[in-house]
């Protein structure tokens, strides 16, 4: 952590020790907290653009984590922190475990809780963790912006998601997500075979194109600078890949 020098990565001041020993990380302060708390703040009205820059950030950090072969392994919205000018950071030292326990499982054959929902396949069934699949949950990450906030699969078992995803299930569209983002960078990063999603730095670029695009196009459904509402997700409407 001492060496990560990133503006979209939460640095490390340092470490102290208390006279028994127990020891305290120092972090920057995070005036806005966790990600995911603060897109599910009712007070704050965010546009479709500041939540696509949200993504473009994490997406950023993870770039420079994976460029330094750093995989993540729980990735989500509630491991990323937003700062005073809310900049994205990636974060995570194990805290959210304690604060989002209920998206944490441990099944049979771990002894660690795993955050099961936002796991890809072959981390579920064979312990495999890469840039790839950390790819994976941040495809579920931007799902999370584009409901501000919504657990995954609302409506399935724990212990089933890894059949789900292995006869095709995918999260539903977003009612009030772009359909090029939903086409062209969250199916992307469910795919099955783990060499066709894109890079962080292919999503940084894929991102920041469908800005320029959302923009310029005035036949799109969903304007970028309208405040995003959300409207709930039954998960009868899970997409079949």
């Amino acid at each position: 952590m001492k060496d990560f020098n990133h503006l979209n990565v939460l640095t490390l001041i340092g470490v102290s020790f208390e006279p028994n020993g127990e020891p305290i990380i120092i972090l920057p302060f995070m005036a806005n907290g966790d990600l995911l708390t603060y897109i599910r703040n009712d007070s704050i009205s965010p546009t479709v653009r500041l939540l696509l820059m949200f993504a473009i950030d994490a997406a950023k950090g993870m770039a420079y984590l994976s460029e330094h072969h750093f995989v993540h392994r729980d990735l989500a919205a509630r491991n990323c922190v937003v700062d005073d000018k809310q900049l994205i950071k990636i974060a995570d030292f194990g805290l959210s475990r304690d604060l989002f326990n209920k998206d944490y499982y441990r099944s049979n054959n771990q002894k660690c809780k795993l955050p099961v929902k936002w796991m890809s396949p072959e981390s579920l069934e064979k312990g495999i963790y890469d840039s790839k699949t950390d790819v994976w949950s941040y495809g579920v990450l931007v799902w999370e912006l584009l409901t501000r906030g919504l657990t995954p699969y609302p409506n399935v078992s724990n212990w089933e998601i890894a059949n789900y995803l292995k006869h095709g299930y995918r999260l539903p569209k977003p009612p009030n997500c772009p359909q090029i983002v939903y086409t062209n960078v969250l199916m992307r990063c469910w795919s099955d075979d783990p060499l066709l999603r894109p890079t962080f730095v292919e999503l940084v670029v894929s991102f920041e194109r469908i800005i320029e695009i959302l923009v310029n196009n005035s036949q799109e459904s969903v304007n970028i600078d309208n405040t995003y509402i959300n409207y709930p997700i039954d998960s009868s409407d899970l997409t079949i890949n």
